[in-house]
């Protein structure tokens, strides 16, 4: 039974990172998928200090800076200092970033509902279920893992 479970899940893991790959296409042609990471984490956390960017998605501070600094040229982020404290910058994600965010989770989000009408209520409502299960058992993700990903 459990070999059964993981195989499934292996095959819909599949599933879903090719609709990942699919709907981030657009993305790459603006951004690395390191700098598209950095766009979905202060999307989803607010502006915040680089020190606490760079541990959230699991990168050494420096390798961050090279990052902001790409990101800001192109218009997808602020960096400020932080009222107090002149050592230490602030990030946080401009107008063009948040959208390119949108776009992509907006493409996601559709071919992901493309799939699910296709399946009957209550077999809508069993994916449903299992889906939560899982990311309940799973957890939080590695932050490392995820920047692989650009998610």
């Amino acid at each position: 039974m459990l070999i059964d479970v993981t195989d499934s899940t292996i095959v819909a893991s599949r599933a879903l990172l090719g609709i990942v790959a699919r709907s981030m296409s657009p993305a790459l042609e603006e951004v690395t998928v390191p700098q598209f990471r950095v766009l979905v984490v202060l999307s989803n956390k607010g502006g915040m200090r680089m020190g606490d960017l760079a541990e959230q998605i699991g990168v050494h501070p420096s390798t961050l800076t090279r990052t902001v600094e790409r990101l800001e040229q192109n218009g997808f982020i602020l960096r400020s200092p932080v009222p107090g404290n002149r050592r230490e910058i602030r990030v946080s994600l401009e107008e063009r970033g948040a959208a390119l965010v949108e776009t992509v989770t907006q493409a996601r989000r559709a071919t992901i509902l493309s799939i699910i009408e296709t399946l009957p209520a209550e077999e809508q409502e069993t994916v449903k279920q299992g889906m939560t299960l899982f990311a309940r058992a799973a957890g939080e993700p590695d932050p490392a893992d995820l920047l692989e990903l650009g998610i």
